[in-house]
């Protein structure tokens, strides 16, 4: 829930706890994504690990966004059956974890619903 409430900070909506639904992992299997209407802004989340801290995007001329090259199918699926493209807009974290010598990389799709 703190990501979520960042997010909205740095997004600008002002919004209530029932105007948006949240998906945890874009991976999953999520055939149907309940209590979520066309009036209600989507998040999408998706968490990997990298050893390299810059990531390969691909400009995806169809939804005018930089998208990762490691998930590209996944995320242009996922937006494919769940998003307005009008609305989109994709941010990625990429965070260094001492203890595991590592990055950790979270990928936000936010985007308003479509049914």
């Amino acid at each position: 829930m703190q990501k979520l409430s960042i997010f909205l900070y740095f997004f600008g909506f002002n919004l209530f706890a029932a105007d948006f639904c949240v998906i945890n992992n874009i991976l999953e299997k999520n055939e149907k994504i309940v209590d979520c209407n066309d009036k209600k802004l989507l998040f999408g989340y998706l968490e990997f690990k990298s050893k390299k801290k810059d990531l390969n995007f691909l400009f995806d001329k169809e939804l005018k966004e930089y998208v990762p090259q490691r998930y590209k199918s996944e995320i242009l699926t996922f937006i494919r059956k769940n998003c307005n493209k009008k609305t989109l807009k994709i941010k990625t974290i990429t965070n260094f974890n001492y203890k595991s010598n590592d990055y950790l990389n979270e990928i936000i799709i936010k985007c308003k619903f479509k049914s």
